[in-house]
């Protein structure tokens, strides 16, 4: 088996608590995942199991308080995250790590225009004189397909449509050439035509710059035809990690093949109910002690309402060992 890439990007046992103070009610719990230079990494789950939330927390982008940092080492090349000062990371966001953010009408500035955010992003990491860096701005834009970049520039974010504020959004994240991109639900509220766009141009900027990406969504779709490891979320947790051929063909956790089955698919008989997942998502504050999702699983024992499962490896269907983990006692079989 080939060896596994270097990882450009490594979060180890990462915990975080919501509240008033740390130990409150834990919305990230023990989550470990990596990104190679030049890999997507999809992260999937239902709406409130702490994708977006984990992601923000392992750049430290989240507000604390009301979150708070219980555990974790975060780890972009040589730096270690978790242990930078306020002002050391605001050198990182930006130029080493991009962000795309879930809504673009929010994420920019009503009040400024496309091109005084665009020129403030780049002002803040590379001081280049104002002919310089107006032209690295119109090139940003025209790589990431925005028509008649120079009158873009004149005007605000509400004159734009959803697509061209999604592709500015981009541009500001990539401005200054990042190591790595997180993009959050980049395609949510966007046609299918518009998604398909932006995933190419995701896939063509990740390939030219070499920068690893980490997407979060909850559309599988978009996980099945752009990224190259996906890791499922449950409850808080990292459920479930494989490649992405190896998790459509051959899911081993439960709550996995209960999202697979619940994908519309054109053969449904006309009248059919479409599959679901029997019971609702438990809150941070009210988590069994053993597995969350013990309570909406049929295959749960005692040994899964006593203490969560870790995330282990488990053979592949190729006989590969290594390449896929599940955090399950009782995973399903292979096909």
């Amino acid at each position: 088996m080939q060896a596994a890439a270097p990882a450009l990007f490594a979060v180890d046992n990462l915990a975080v608590s919501f509240g008033a103070r740390p130990g409150g009610a834990r919305v990230v719990d023990g989550v470990s995942f990596s990104v190679a230079k030049g890999e997507t990494l999809g992260i999937v789950g239902e709406s409130g199991c702490g994708k977006s939330v984990m992601a923000m927390s392992a750049i430290r982008l989240q507000a604390s308080p009301p979150s708070h940092l219980e555990s974790g080492t975060l780890q972009l090349d040589e730096l270690e995250l978790s242990t930078l000062s306020r002002s050391a990371l605001q050198q990182v966001w930006g130029k080493r790590i991009g962000v795309v953010f879930q809504d673009p009408m929010t994420s920019l500035n009503p009040t400024f225009t496309v091109g005084d955010q665009l020129h403030e992003a780049l002002a803040l990491h590379e001081k280049l004189p104002r002919d310089q860096a107006r032209a690295r701005v119109l090139q940003m834009l025209q790589r990431v397909g925005v028509n008649a970049p120079a009158q873009r520039l004149q005007q605000y974010p509400h004159e734009l449509s959803g697509g061209l504020r999604q592709r500015v959004l981009i541009a500001m994240a990539l401005m200054c050439r990042p190591q790595l991109l997180i993009a959050d639900e980049p395609t949510t509220a966007l046609d299918v035509t518009l998604q398909a766009q932006i995933l190419d141009l995701l896939r063509s900027l990740r390939d030219e710059l070499g920068m690893g990406i980490l997407i979060i969504t909850h559309d599988l779709g978009v996980v099945a035809g752009f990224c190259d490891r996906v890791a499922v979320m449950y409850g808080g947790r990292i459920v479930e990690t494989a490649r992405v051929q190896e998790l459509f063909a051959a899911p081993r956790h439960p709550y996995t093949q209960g999202l697979l089955a619940a994908i519309p698919r054109l053969s449904t008989p006309r009248g059919e109910r479409l599959a679901v997942i029997e019971g609702r998502v438990p809150s941070a504050s009210e988590r069994p002690p053993g597995c969350a999702f013990g309570q909406r699983c049929t295959r749960a024992s005692d040994t899964c309402r006593a203490a969560p499962p870790p995330l282990g490896d488990v053979v592949s269907a190729q006989g590969q060992s290594g390449v896929h983990q599940v955090a399950c006692y009782h995973p399903m079989e292979l096909p």
